[in-house]
């Protein structure tokens, strides 16, 4: 299996960034990842009081796949996520939801003993690994990893985590795969900004869904689907997460735009994945429906 190491990091997705491997579909690969702020956050009086120098969410890659076209999609099952053994988060007066209940920076590290996130001497419960950075190359600008759209990118789905299958819209050939940002464990929402930010690993395996013509990611797992969406507020990205839905609902199962709408309503679930203020980063939502019977 193939090892991409995280000496091999972009602060963007991008085109114009060389592969640093070549890879057939139906291969299983490791991606090594660097934390959010690159390794920096060494210690407790390591704040979040001014920007990384290079940029936030540093992504591994990017990895080439052959055969991968426009109109294509990456279909990337997470197989596995491997985890430090601490993490930090953090707050910062004025940023988050709660931001303004905040009056001063403030890091915390935690500790990863057995499969759990040692909070306090009192508090400890299961880690919950995902991923929030996966993506491909836009055929346009390069997009920093701060930020999500029709590519990917820090879309901070909680579902990004083993078992799912990611369906990713290819724009440029060889489609250009990028992973990174792994947390710990993040609530729906990282309503702080910030998760239990973590180095990682990410083994995956990479197939090619041709034609598939997708023109955003969506999540697949065995008992339900996931579509995503994006905006300057919460609201815009559920309504798109939502419209994409009802598009996948009417092709799969062949209904009528007021059937989908219906069965969105009725058996859909609508769920925050980012919302962190002020809006330095878009928000982010998915819709999830199950698979129903007969589906």
């Amino acid at each position: 299996m193939q090892r991409i190491t995280r000496d091999h990091i972009v602060y963007s997705l991008d085109k114009a960034h060389t592969p640093v491997a070549t890879i057939d579909p139906g291969s299983e690969l490791c991606f090594e990842t660097w934390d959010a702020r690159t390794g920096s956050i060494t210690s407790e009086r390591d704040l979040l009081d001014r920007p990384h120098p290079k940029g936030p969410n540093p992504a591994t890659g990017p990895v080439c796949v052959r055969g991968a076209q426009p109109g294509d999609a990456l279909i990337v099952t997470i197989l596995e996520i491997g985890l430090a053994d601490r993490g930090y988060t953090g707050t910062r007066p004025g940023q988050g939801v709660l931001g303004h209940l905040i009056r001063e920076h403030r890091t915390r590290l935690f500790d990863i003993v057995d499969g759990q996130v040692v909070f306090s001497q009192r508090i400890r419960f299961p880690v919950r690994p995902m991923v929030g950075v996966i993506g491909t190359a836009p055929d346009g600008d390069g997009v920093a990893t701060l930020h999500p759209g029709p590519h990917g990118g820090n879309m901070d789905h909680t579902d990004v985590r083993v078992g799912a299958q990611v369906h990713l819209p290819v724009f440029v050939p060889g489609a250009l795969l990028f992973v990174g940002d792994v947390h710990a464990s993040m609530g729906d929402g990282e309503i702080s900004i910030t998760a239990l930010e973590i180095c990682g690993e990410v083994r995956v395996k990479v197939d090619i869904a041709k034609g598939e013509g997708i023109r955003r990611p969506w999540i697949e797992f065995p008992d339900r689907w996931i579509t995503t969406g994006d905006g300057p507020g919460i609201a815009e990205a559920i309504r798109m997460a939502a419209e994409e839905m009802a598009g996948f609902l009417m092709r799969r199962l062949d209904l009528t735009a007021d059937e989908a709408y219906m069965l969105l309503s009725i058996r859909g679930d609508a769920r925050v994945s980012q919302c962190a203020e002020p809006s330095m980063v878009a928000a982010t939502a998915r819709v999830v429906m199950p698979r129903l019977a007969g589906c």
